[in-house]
């Protein structure tokens, strides 16, 4: 546990070094984020000794209509595909991202692997990395300029750019609790937008170095109920910070439901099912459903964001060791 505690601090101090800049908020947000792992750290891939399929639609302040147009309100798609690799004591995982943000949208595809290192009490210590594409482009007829003359105003069209990306993290797996730590954005490449009314390329923003800090603890409360509270910690170049608190109960691996707190943002309730399969059968089809109420500017927004999931998981078969076989003429 001693070493545990060394490697998180480690990170913790690289995360105090890394560049910084004024960025608000880049990274989709998420209510049932404990059902994405994958989303928010590399080392998640394989370490459940399942593979795993998720598909989570969030709409965010559903109903919000801009001051003009039909910007409507944002939303986001997430899909992640991961298993473990048994023989090779790690695990691959693939996620990709489709967010609206009126006028912007991001889109991003990543390949993630990571390296399971076996521990005392069941437990297993995670090192992943991931690497892949980030692309953002302007639809530039949803804006409205101020300044006629400024250079992206050109009457309409739309406008893209791709850059590379990738993350490194830790992931501590036992079965009584959970942690995780995550850097994410590390390749510091800038958007560049060829716009007809520019002299030249238009630098925008680059990625913002971010941070993703999560852990929990697995309560057992009795053979039928088993409590979960959790805690996520965000940071955005460590100058934008958001905290999730909250937990969820489980109801004999049947029913689960939760509640939570995003910090100057929403109170959130989540519910959802295990539905049945073949009986004895080890593969699970979930269904999830979130609610956030806001309860921070409410002026500029609208008062509830709705998420859907669907997770399909199945057991990695373990690795079979072929018996040894004795005769007689072998056997002296």
């Amino acid at each position: 546990m001693k070493h545990l505690i060394l490697v998180f601090v480690v990170f913790a101090c690289f995360f105090g070094v890394l560049p910084q800049a004024g960025y608000a908020q880049q990274d989709a947000q998420f209510t049932q984020y404990m059902f994405n792992q994958l989303f928010m750290n590399p080392a998640y891939a394989g370490v459940t000794k399942r593979t795993e399929a998720t598909l989570v639609h969030r709409t965010q302040w559903a109903a919000y209509q801009p001051t003009f147009d039909d910007g409507g309100a944002p939303a986001t798609q997430v899909f992640s595909l991961s298993t473990q690799l048994p023989k090779l004591r790690s695990g691959i995982g693939l996620h990709v991202v489709n967010d609206a943000l009126g006028p912007m949208r991001n889109f991003e595809a990543q390949l993630s692997y990571a390296y399971h290192i076996p521990m005392k009490n069941k437990s297993t210590l995670s090192i992943g990395l991931r690497g892949g594409i980030y692309s953002r482009s302007y639809d530039y007829s949803k804006l409205r300029f101020r300044d006629s003359g400024d250079p992206f105003n050109t009457g309409g069209g739309k406008e893209a750019d791709l850059v590379p990306d990738g993350a490194i993290g830790i992931y501590y797996d036992n079965p009584k609790f959970f942690a995780s730590i995550t850097a994410n954005h590390l390749i510091k490449s800038n958007f560049q937008y060829s716009v007809p009314n520019a002299v030249s390329l238009i630098n925008v923003e680059a990625l913002a170095n971010s941070a993703y800090l999560y852990g929990g603890y697995h309560f057992q409360v009795n053979d039928d109920w088993k409590i979960t509270p959790t805690v996520l910690a965000l940071t955005t170049a460590f100058k934008t910070y958001s905290f999730n608190v909250g937990g969820w109960a489980t109801y004999q691996e049947k029913f689960w439901g939760g509640l939570s707190y995003r910090n100057q943002e929403s109170v959130n309730a989540f519910v959802g099912v295990y539905l049945p399969q073949k009986k004895g059968s080890k593969k699970m089809f979930r269904v999830g459903y979130s609610f956030d109420y806001i309860v921070n500017g409410k002026i500029a927004k609208q008062p509830t964001s709705h998420e859907i999931l669907l997770a399909y998981t199945i057991p990695v078969p373990p690795i079979k060791i072929p018996p040894i076989i004795r005769t007689p003429r072998f056997r002296h």
